[in-house]
């Protein structure tokens, strides 16, 4: 592709917008059948929902915890073995650079859950840790005489950095770095015929003939504006977690409450000094839109002191971290079941709910892409030579200035 050159053309079977787990895992799957794809980022990989995850790799059983198996439940169950067959390269995309932090997570009830837990359509998937083999952060606060218990869950955690940059490592030939003021869908009579892009040097490049794909969360509301049909409807449930930096031990875990949703979810990580970092969110994230960051901080602090009281998080350092968490419409306003795709003519918009249905999402792509009579091997995988490639995104704790 020639530097000097004013526009170039090439031609792709899918293009990808948006460089989130989604679309990195999209990208991966489509190469791997045979599909010339190419994917664009405007900011960094990883930008936005993909990196404010905790990394849980659900399994739905948080969603079967009010006695019965809902839809979101179902969708779920195969998802962690999926991932983890990824992870230790059984299946494609080959996630051996990718680092697990914990193979399982633990849920810990103030009430018995036991004979829900134990029941067949949950062989498998969680099971009770005996009394004298709890942890000691949860023993501390259930003491002796505790009516509820520890349950260890088959969800396993994963940094969610390292997905990136194993997806990004083997796909780098396919990643166009992108200005996002200078993106727009190619029309003919009506119909989506490519897309034109523009780097930061105003470069300008078209891709033609190949279905577009629309993957950038809260972008895909601004993106979908350009379809002749308009943007697919999309609902935005924002949560403020919590981040608390300092002396602390490795936690993955659930809390209930008295309902069936997690109180407060942590999980551990580590900021670029190696610093240990508890991530927290649950439905302390979800209410805690309405506080200041400081009561926010605060309210965390109190709630994990009563959980984990052996842990000292007087001495630990806080900061919020504001999501704009973005879905598919659902007619309630709950969160979707499973993922949302909807597809007008050459493009498809998808809002995946989750970081687990990464791979699903991949699959229903594809199997649209069938359907609309799209085959592999339409045209060689292009040459993006010389074109701008996406960095990959910091971590919240990495950026987050305002520590209390």
């Amino acid at each position: 592709m020639g530097a000097n050159a004013l526009i170039e053309d090439i031609r792709a079977d899918v293009v990808i917008l948006g460089g989130g787990i989604t679309g990195l895992w999209l990208l991966a799957h489509l190469r791997a059948r045979g599909y010339a794809a190419v994917l664009c980022e405007a900011r960094a990989l990883g930008a936005g929902q993909t990196l404010c995850s905790q990394g849980i790799i659900h399994g739905g059983l948080k969603y079967a915890l009010g006695g019965a198996l809902s839809e979101a439940s179902r969708a779920l169950t195969h998802m962690p073995a999926r991932w983890r067959d990824c992870l230790e390269g059984a299946r494609t995309p080959d996630l051996r650079g990718a680092r697990l932090l914990s193979a399982h997570q633990y849920l810990v009830s103030g009430w018995r859950l036991a004979g829900f837990l134990a029941s067949r359509m949950l062989q498998g998937r969680v099971n009770r840790v005996d009394s004298g083999q709890v942890p000691e952060p949860f023993a501390a606060a259930l003491g002796p005489s505790a009516r509820g218990g520890v349950y260890q869950l088959d969800e396993p955690v994963v940094d969610v950095r390292s997905v990136l940059a194993a997806l990004g490592h083997a796909h780098a030939d396919a990643l166009l770095a992108v200005d996002a003021d200078g993106t727009r869908l190619l029309q003919d009579a009506g119909d989506v015929t490519g897309l034109e892009v523009r780097d930061r040097e105003g470069r300008r490049l078209r891709i033609l003939g190949g279905h577009v794909v629309l993957c950038a969360g809260a972008g895909n509301e601004g993106l979908g504006r350009m379809i002749p049909s308009g943007a697919a409807p999309m609902q935005r449930r924002p949560l403020c977690m919590v981040m608390l930096r300092g002396a602390l031990p490795e936690l993955y875990a659930h809390w209930l409450g008295t309902g069936a949703a997690p109180r407060v979810t942590v999980t551990s990580h580590r900021d670029a000094r190696g610093t240990p970092v508890w991530y927290v969110g649950g439905e302390l994230a979800e209410s805690g839109v309405a506080r200041e960051p400081e009561a926010q901080v605060r309210r965390a602090r109190e709630e994990l002191s009563r959980l984990v009281p052996g842990v000292d998080l007087a001495s630990c350092a806080g900061a919020v971290l504001s999501v704009d968490r973005a879905e598919g419409r659902h007619a309630s306003g709950q969160r979707p079941d499973g993922p949302v795709l909807a597809r007008a003519g050459a493009v498809t918009q998808v809002w995946p709910t989750k970081l687990a249905f990464a791979p699903l999402v991949a699959e229903q792509v594809e199997a649209r892409l069938s359907l609309g009579g799209m085959r592999p091997g339409r045209c060689p995988m292009p040459s993006t030579q010389g074109w701008p490639r996406p960095a990959l995104a910091p971590l919240p704790w990495d950026e987050a200035r305002a520590w209390c």
